[in-house]
C-alpha cells in the first residue's frame, strides 16, 4: 500500500481522494451493466403456450449476421408468430459488444418463447457508436472535524462517453416439424389441391 504522507497529503484531502476513487469505480462498473430493451413490434401469427428459452433455436437470413450464430438451412415452411426487436448499449471494447449482442440474441429467444415460438430468425443487425450523456449522483461522503461521515450534498457534474449500440430485428417463428421440409401444395401425409 502507498503512504500519502510521502506525498504530502493531508488527511481530509486523503478522504476525499478514496471517496472519489470509490464513486468512479462505482460508475465505471455501472457503465458497463447497461439495460437490454426487448420488445414485440407487431403481432402477426397465432400465439402459443409459452415455451422455454430453451426450445428456440436460432436462425438467421442473410446468413452471417452473426459471426457465432450456425448458419443452418431455414426450414421451408414455418408461421411467423410475432416481429420482435431488441437493442442494448454496451462499452467501446469489442469483447463487451460480444457480450451485449449475446444478451440480446437470449432475450429475444426469451420473448418468441413467451409467444409459443420455437425459433426466431434474425433479420437484421445494427452495430454503430455513439456518445451518451452521464451524470453523477451528486452526493458525497465527508469526513466533518468531530470524525463523523456525512452524505452532503454536491453539485452533479455531467460527462459523456462513447458507447456502441446493438440493435437487433427477428422474426419469431412456429416450426411445425412435420411439415417444415414439405414441398409447396403438401402438407404431411395430405396434398393441398390448389382451386
Amino acid at each position: 500500500m502507498v503512504d500519502l504522507k510521502l506525498f504530502n497529503v493531508s488527511p481530509g484531502y486523503r478522504n476525499r481522494l478514496v471517496s472519489n476513487v470509490l464513486v468512479s469505480t462505482f460508475l465505471w462498473v455501472l457503465t458497463g451493466c447497461e439495460t437490454t430493451s426487448t420488445g414485440v413490434v407487431e403481432v402477426t401469427g397465432k400465439v402459443r403456450p409459452a415455451l422455454t428459452e430453451w426450445d428456440v433455436d436460432v436462425y438467421q437470413d442473410p446468413k452471417g449476421l452473426l459471426p457465432w450464430v450456425p448458419d443452418m438451412d431455414i426450414p421451408v415452411r414455418y408461421e411467423v408468430i410475432a416481429k420482435l426487436e431488441s437493442n442494448g448499449t454496451s462499452g467501446f471494447t469489442p469483447g463487451a459488444v460480444d457480450d451485449k449482442t449475446t444478451q440480446i440474441v437470449t432475450d429475444l429467444k426469451k420473448q418468441a418463447a413467451k409467444l409459443g415460438a420455437n425459433a426466431i430468425v434474425i433479420r437484421e443487425v445494427k452495430i454503430f457508436e455513439d456518445i451518451v450523456e452521464r451524470q453523477t449522483s451528486g452526493y458525497e461522503n465527508v469526513r466533518f472535524p468531530d470524525g463523523s461521515i456525512r452524505r452532503v450534498e454536491v453539485p452533479p457534474q455531467t460527462y459523456y462517453e462513447r458507447v456502441m449500440k446493438v440493435n437487433v430485428a427477428a422474426d419469431s417463428v412456429y416450426l411445425d416439424w412435420e411439415n417444415v421440409w414439405a414441398p409447396a401444395g403438401q402438407i404431411g401425409n395430405d396434398t393441398v389441391t390448389s382451386p
